[in-house]
């Protein structure tokens, strides 16, 4: 019997939780066999309201439900990881706390990574499009990836410098799980964004081209979805304060991409090795090497607002 563990990072959710959670429990309810041992695994962040009032309360009538703690970890990424560190699954499922998840989604991961390893036995990553919605469940639009103009099938160099795999509709084999133990995902910028590199280094990520979840937009998303545009770039919080977001986030990722380096620079033995030290050489190298990274490196963002911005801060260093 292999092991699904979907892990969820909780924090201030008492809102949303109990939908998300029943959401979860009747993707269980249609994949009961003996081919499956189905757990919940939640980890509160030291919620100061109700949330784990009430998730102790599903642990009580459901043994497929457990509270991990409620320990301050200090944030998303930080609360991922003790999550990751505590499960020993076949398969985890990555789960926000105030989503929703439509009925055959864990079905149709399954279903996909029996597929891959068919022929394929090392780390892999399965994640989908959302179906954005509001607070109330009612459709924003139904793809986040065309909404947001996101890459679908990025390669390493393109996930060095921007993330295309959103973490609460993702999810990943043992291989990559154990890899991510040993790694220093809490260093990374997003959980999420490190699991796609390791994946993309070492084994597949796989896209399954329709929203499996409701992802629901409201006053308290940490991450949330936004259209991609000059108004939606500019418009809201002022050009100053966006130009300096947008140029901090490039540095980001050459720090995100030094981390890697130190955690597996010894164990990349493809050109992504090449790709990842060209790009940590590149910021301290002259324009036309960049120039170069940019252009024949495959180090770039999708769609031209997004590579403009990124020229400008990446190889010309405004």
């Amino acid at each position: 019997m292999k092991k699904v563990n979907v892990i969820l990072a909780a924090y201030n959710g008492e809102k949303f939780i109990r939908e998300q959670i029943d959401s979860i429990i009747e993707n269980f309810s249609n994949l009961e066999s003996n081919a499956y041992e189905f757990k919940i695994i939640i980890s509160d962040d030291s919620s100061c309201d109700r949330t784990s009032e009430i998730i102790n309360q599903y642990s009580i009538a459901d043994q497929r439900v457990i509270l991990l703690d409620s320990e301050k970890k200090g944030g998303v990424r930080e609360n991922f990881k003790h999550l990751i560190m505590n499960t020993d699954a076949d398969y985890v499922f990555f789960s926000d706390q105030d989503d929703f998840w439509l009925p055959n989604k864990i079905e149709l991961f399954l279903t996909r990574f029996s597929e891959i390893e068919k022929n394929f036995n090392g780390p892999i990553m399965v994640h989908s499009d959302l179906s954005v919605v509001n607070e109330e469940l009612f459709p924003i639009n139904n793809s986040m990836f065309e909404y947001q103009k996101i890459n679908k099938k990025p390669t390493f160099p393109e996930l060095l410098v921007s993330n295309s795999v959103t973490g609460c509709v993702m999810a990943c084999n043992k291989h990559l799980i154990d890899i991510a133990k040993k790694s220093s995902i809490d260093e990374s910028i997003m959980h999420d964004w490190y699991l796609a590199l390791i994946a993309s280094a070492f084994g597949i990520i796989d896209f399954i081209d329709c929203p499996l979840i409701l992802y629901r937009q409201h006053s308290a998303n940490q991450v949330g979805a936004k259209s991609f545009s000059i108004k939606a770039l500019l418009g809201s919080e002022g050009i100053p304060n966006k130009i300096f977001d947008l140029r901090l986030s490039v540095l980001k990722t050459r720090k995100q991409a030094e981390i890697f380096h130190r955690d597996f620079s010894e164990t990349m033995i493809n050109v992504n090795k090449e790709y990842l030290e060209t790009y940590i050489e590149s910021f301290d190298l002259s324009f036309s090497y960049r120039l170069n990274a940019f252009l024949f490196k495959k180090v770039k963002k999708k769609g031209f607002l997004r590579n403009l911005f990124f020229f400008a801060f990446y190889v010309v260093k405004i």
